[in-house]
């Protein structure tokens, strides 16, 4: 039963006692480790009231205190005693919930309304329960973690509910996942959404389980990129059909129906599922792949620019070697270290100055001898005068000699291959990003590495040993991005080459700033302007660009994209105007004499304005193509650049098809990476305190953490979630539902 406004005023007017205040000093309040209770300078008297647990006096003037909770100025001469202060803390809001959240010794939050009086309120089971969950699942905690003795602990100490056990921990979670996986669904469906994947199968150390990811993107409605796994799939084998099984069921478990293109890595497995998958999925309707599926598969450049690499690695490996020794040794105990660095003239050095480098990864192979280069005095001082360095390199590691150290010849390879790799690793920290659009970029990084290497090989007085490395590097490349492949060669063929998605020429050309005018500069480029390959190359992509185009305006009508708004026009005097032009008409069809037929020049003139307003009347490719490319000012294609979707969704209502097709190909992802670094995560999933996982956990966890940080990633910039994008989809199907109830009532 709620009191009455009188004891709640009587309430508000009673002066708290030293009873009531002393009640409270078993409580610690803000700011009372200060046991002088702020009194300012040590040679005051200590106070003796209760007041001072909660308020303090100023450090610049002892005549004044400040209370703790509302931060409220006061006047407290010695002599006036502290009954003005008493009354502050009666009527002080901030001090009343602190005080009646600190009566309990459960867990309590504070609550402001809209007038801002405070209020106590106790955490909800269920938000805690909720809480508990994410921080499983985002830290990558093991399930019985609920159950250990630091968390209950902890809870106990913050006055939170006891934990649950670790089998309701593990049913919570899967229902989230179950949840969050329906709602996605629903709003995937309701937009009609093309998607692009990315797929990679990675093998648990632990368990030997293969598992593959696959990874979805799309451009959403507010010109976002999103990206989100859609599965983490145990598949027995590495095989093309095992492959291309499991991705055609993971989209019917989606009810996925509409594929724009698939990124994958190089291998050959890949390409025969790929065969597969287009074979089968191609069933779900006429409109399942664009254009039929011919630029379906699209393989992964980094994958490619890596391939190429260590075809040149492949004739320094001495050099090299001798580098990576020289920093192992340095690296392997503290007492070198020190060593070493007596040797370094400028500079302090710290265990992070030499990176050891991945073998397997030449970008870390990169950055290592990228280091090692500013310590090469060091290293040929060492080996002058150091012996222990020196015998370091007359040990046997596996039955030879170690190689080393690194001699003055290894030193310039190592500074000419920096120079070289350079050229790779811009393009590769360009492909490898996944926050952000990367297929328009695809062709400018493909024709800076072929026209640099190209120039290398065929300069004249050059380096031979640095010529015959970019001609290896050129026979790769061509394998991989020659544009004229047209059909590979027989199986059975060592030099076997590989078609060229031409998608990631025609993408360029949805960068405003772009448009043909780039990929015409490219084809000058690589092969000249008067050349037959330049004239090819341009027809083709103006071809495909018009077949999209196409199939795409054919969609647009189909689905009442709004062809039809202008047809309404002039509606009401489209008769008189029809009559007219119908006697206007008969007159023409007279016969005035010698079979000459009756000829009226307004009629002429609307002829020829017919003629000419059809042939200004083009269609919004050729407008696009036609108008002037975008000039932005900065960027240098490494740091801030021109936000491509910003444009296409300010000139959406101008382009309504063209803007489709840029939403779906500019969504296509360069490389892999997206499903790759999703084996970081795995890993740590299944690492060998969990190693006993359920493929299905495996996938609800690998799952939900990155819904998880997609999530928070975006609430903190802003950007519409899942959950409004769902609200408004039922939004509009109440809308709907009302409308055909009221129609059917009519």
């Amino acid at each position: 039963m709620g009191s009455s406004p009188t004891d709640q005023q009587a309430e508000m007017n009673h002066v708290l006692t030293d009873e009531e205040l002393s009640a409270d000093e078993e409580v610690q309040t803000p700011g009372s480790r200060d046991k002088a209770g702020g009194s300012g300078e040590g040679s005051r008297k200590r106070t003796r009231s209760d007041v001072w647990e909660h308020l303090s006096r100023l450090p610049n003037n002892y005549d004044r205190c400040k209370c703790r909770y509302c931060s409220k100025e006061m006047s407290c001469p010695t002599k006036s005693g502290t009954t003005n202060l008493r009354k502050h803390l009666t009527n002080c809001r901030s001090f009343m919930a602190w005080k009646a959240a600190n009566k309990s010794k459960t867990q309590s939050r504070l609550a402001t309304d809209a007038e801002g009086n405070m209020s106590v309120g106790k955490v909800d089971d269920r938000v805690f329960k909720d809480a508990t969950n994410d921080m499983i699942v985002l830290a990558e905690l093991p399930f019985n973690f609920v159950e250990s003795l630091a968390w209950k602990h902890f809870c106990n100490k913050v006055q939170l509910q006891p934990p649950v056990c670790r089998k309701t921990c593990t049913t919570e979670i899967a229902a989230i996942y179950m949840k969050r996986k329906a709602e996605m669904k629903k709003v995937l469906g309701q937009n009609k959404q093309r998607l692009s994947l990315t797929t990679d199968i990675w093998t648990a150390p632990y368990t030997a389980a293969s598992y593959m990811v696959i990874t979805a993107h799309f451009v959403d409605s507010n010109w976002k990129l999103r990206k989100m796994i859609i599965g983490c799939k145990n598949v027995d084998d590495h095989k093309g059909s095992t492959i291309a099984r499991v991705l055609v069921d993971c989209l019917a478990e989606w009810d996925i129906k509409r594929v724009f293109c698939i990124t994958v890595d190089n291998a050959t497995a890949n390409t025969t599922s790929m065969k597969k998958f287009k074979e089968e999925f191609i069933n779900q309707g006429e409109d399942a792949l664009v254009l039929n599926g011919e630029f379906l598969y699209i393989r992964c450049a980094t994958h490619i620019i890596n391939l190429i690499v260590k075809e040149g690695l492949n004739e320094v490996d001495d050099s090299v070697n001798s580098i990576r020794n020289g920093i192992q040794y340095v690296r392997s105990s503290t007492n070198r270290q020190k060593s070493f660095e007596f040797w370094v003239d400028t500079g302090k050095m710290t265990r992070g100055s030499l990176p050891l480098d991945v073998k397997t990864r030449w970008n870390s192979t990169y950055l290592m001898l990228d280091q090692a280069i500013k310590f090469r005095a060091a290293f040929e001082k060492m080996e002058a005068e150091d012996k222990p360095y020196n015998d370091y390199f007359l040990e046997l590691e596996n039955g030879k000699k170690r190689i080393g150290p690194a001699s003055t010849r290894d030193w310039e390879e190592a500074e000419r291959l920096l120079h070289f790799l350079i050229i790779f690793y811009n393009s590769t920290l360009m492909l490898s990003a996944t926050k952000g659009i990367t297929s328009h970029k695809i062709y400018n990084e493909i024709v800076t590495i072929t026209s640099n290497i190209c120039k290398i090989s065929s300069a004249r007085g050059a380096d031979h040993t640095l010529q015959l490395k970019a001609l290896t590097m050129m026979g790769k490349l061509r394998k991989y991005w020659d544009p004229f492949t047209e059909v590979s060669e027989p199986e059975s063929s060592n030099s076997k080459k590989c078609k060229m998605n031409k998608l990631l020429i025609v993408a360029s050309v949805f960068d405003p700033r772009k448009k043909m005018n780039f990929a015409n500069l490219c084809f000058e480029k690589l092969y000249g302007k008067e050349s037959i390959e330049y004239t090819l190359l341009s027809e083709s992509i103006m071809d495909i660009l018009k077949r999209l185009y196409d199939e795409y305006s054919v969609g647009y009508s189909t689905s009442g994209g709004g062809s039809g708004g202008s047809q309404s026009q002039g509606g009401s005097s489209s008769q008189p105007q029809s009559q007219c032009s119908g006697a206007a008409a008969v007159l023409q069809s007279q016969i005035i004499g010698n079979g000459i037929g009756y000829e009226r020049m307004d009629n002429l003139y609307e002829e020829l304005v017919e003629e000419t307003g059809t042939q200004d009347s083009s269609n919004e490719l050729e407008v696009y193509l036609r108008e002037k490319v975008e000039v932005t000012k900065g960027g240098n294609g490494l740091g801030t650049e021109y936000d491509v979707l910003s444009w296409w969704r300010r000139n959406s209502v101008k382009f309504p098809i063209l803007s489709q097709i840029a939403a779906d190909i500019l969504a296509v992802q360069a490389s892999s990476v997206a499903s790759e670094s999703a084996f970081s995560t795995s890993g740590r999933v299944l690492d060998p305190y969990r190693s006993c996982l359920t493929h299905f956990m495996v996938e609800v966890l690998v799952c939900t953490e990155q819904w998880l940080k997609s999530e928070i990633h975006i609430n903190e910039k802003g950007i519409v979630t899942i959950e409004q994008m769902l609200s408004d989809v039922e939004q509009q199907d109440d809308l709907l539902r009302e409308f055909e109830t009221g129609c059917n009532v009519e």
